[in-house]
């Protein structure tokens, strides 16, 4: 028996059932053959089952690490302020841990997390670097007026 397939959006064929499994259909793949009335789709024809169910299926699309912060972390923690840069450090540190464990909605979290924490240190320095400033400013204008 031979068998036409509908393969992206035109009629190939006639294959055997030989060339069929070169072919790598898969269970949706439309086939027609003599003495069909209609397409049908490949996993309802019985004699298609071998070769069908033999081709392993694509295998699952791998999500994108997220972003550890680890660099960012690592600078806010020198330059700006130890404490929130140590916990945007260890949190940044669990990102590649837990994706590598396969634990995405966990590494997704310890991104957050780590981007958060390093955000709250670089704007708190630097609003400490402005206070600062601002009362340097403000004694040495009163300094001048003595």
């Amino acid at each position: 028996m031979e068998f036409y397939i509908f393969n992206n959006n035109s009629k190939e064929g006639p294959f055997s059932i030989t060339e069929l499994s070169a072919k790598r259909i898969t269970p949706d793949t439309l086939v027609w053959a003599i003495g069909y009335k209609e397409w049908k789709r490949a996993q309802d024809i019985p004699e298609l089952n071998d070769i069908i169910y033999n081709v392993p299926p694509e295998p699952p699309v791998q999500k994108p690490m997220p972003k550890t912060w680890m660099a960012e972390s690592i600078l806010v923690t020198i330059f700006c302020c130890l404490p929130f840069g140590i916990v945007g450090i260890i949190y940044a540190a669990k990102v590649s841990s837990l994706y590598a464990a396969g634990k995405y909605e966990g590494a997704e979290a310890a991104s957050k997390n780590a981007g958060k924490w390093t955000k709250i240190g670089f704007f708190v320095s630097l609003a400490v670097i402005i206070i600062y400033m601002i009362f340097y400013a403000f004694t040495f204008m009163v300094l001048l007026n003595a």
